[in-house]
């Protein structure tokens, strides 16, 4: 055999085998091998009244559940819904209603929240705004409740350039956050590029009180963030890696650097700690339905919870403890839990799902 035929064989053989496993690994990232075997340990009803309660942050001293809103479908269209916003749910109250909140910006269409009370008991919310023009900004509120009520202040709107294609916030203190962006992409088939083929080009951004800075890069589809309660770690989801991402935090400067990646059977969302200290994850196991679902609302995509176990808090193991064909919720982004009760958002469902764990 001539060298240049053999050099010509082995070249495409490379190729061909490179090809195929890009392919395994883009059908694994978007749950082709992955089964759904339906599974809870407890009851649910649902919370109707909205389109896309896609975040959820809960306050344990009141018991209130703050929820971002956006139906993302009609978004998307370019006609953004009017019922778009903040609302809190009273979790002790019976029946219980989503009731929208006032003092939010014109243009307001929130995607992550994240919930903040200081030593001194003032409480903020740090909310991702998606403008109709594409771009994004972070809103941050001041929050009062008296006698029950809750009214928000609009402390501050902060934009960047930074601020690309932000999923997820989550608070250090009252005036400094981290930020997730899905893509670093601007375009949308540079986006398209990203997910087809697992490219990790996502990053993560720290506002320091005055300025944006890139604090984490090489992620893939960051759609969750979470600081631990002693500020020593953060966890990231990445969604088409299919992994829990742990940082440890420089103290002073906000630098990340990763000690950890726990394998999720899943396609991660975002991240909640509750008051004991345990770390859930919303997930979609299937990236395909979710495909569908975007297009079709009346084919609901499976969802997935999961319970992490943390060890001098880094994460050891992750179990499923809800898992749903999609006939409760679909595609679900978020999982918030407060003692025994789990509220399971969904960016594209029109309700949230309050379920008894146990019961």
């Amino acid at each position: 055999m001539r060298p240049a035929i053999r050099a010509a064989l082995t070249a495409g053989t490379v190729v061909l085998v490179g090809l195929i496993a890009l392919a395994a690994r883009s059908l694994n990232a978007f749950g082709v091998f992955t089964d759904v075997e339906p599974g809870f340990n407890g009851s649910c009803n649902a919370i109707g009244g909205v389109n896309g309660p896609g975040d959820i942050a809960i306050d344990e001293k009141d018991q209130l559940a703050f929820v971002a809103v956006t139906d993302g479908r009609a978004f998307g269209a370019g006609a953004p819904a009017r019922q778009d916003g903040l609302y809190v749910l009273d979790l002790k109250a019976a029946p219980a209603v989503l009731r929208k909140l006032s003092g939010t910006p014109a243009g307001f269409h929130p995607g992550g929240i994240s919930f903040y009370r200081g030593p001194d008991g003032r409480v903020t919310l740090q909310v991702i705004n998606h403008r109709a023009d594409g771009s994004s900004s972070i809103e941050i509120f001041g929050v009062t409740v008296t006698n029950g009520q809750v009214t928000l202040g609009n402390v501050g709107s902060i934009a960047s350039d930074e601020l690309i294609s932000p999923g997820a916030i989550t608070a250090v203190d009252g005036d400094r956050f981290y930020v997730t962006n899905e893509h670093t992409a601007k375009t949308a088939f540079g986006r398209a590029l990203d997910d087809d083929f697992v490219l990790p080009r996502a990053n993560v951004v720290f506002f320091n009180g005055l300025v944006f800075r890139v604090v984490a890069t090489g992620l893939n589809d960051p759609r969750g963030a979470v600081v631990s309660a002693d500020r020593r770690y953060l966890y990231v989801s990445e969604a088409y890696n299919r992994r829990l991402t742990t940082f440890e935090i420089g103290e002073a400067s906000g630098s990340l650097t990763a000690v950890n990646a726990l394998p999720i059977p899943s396609n991660p969302d975002k991240l909640r700690l509750d008051a004991a200290g345990r770390l859930w994850i919303a997930s979609q196991p299937k990236a395909f339905a979710m495909a569908t679902y975007r297009g079709d609302a009346g084919k609901p995509a499976p969802s997935q919870v999961f319970k992490v176990t943390l060890r001098d808090g880094i994460p050891q193991s992750a179990a499923a403890v809800y898992t749903n064909p999609g006939s409760q919720i679909g595609g679900s982004s978020v999982a918030a839990v407060t003692g025994n009760t789990l509220l399971i958002g969904s960016a594209l469902d029109n309700h949230i799902l309050a379920c008894r764990i146990g019961g």
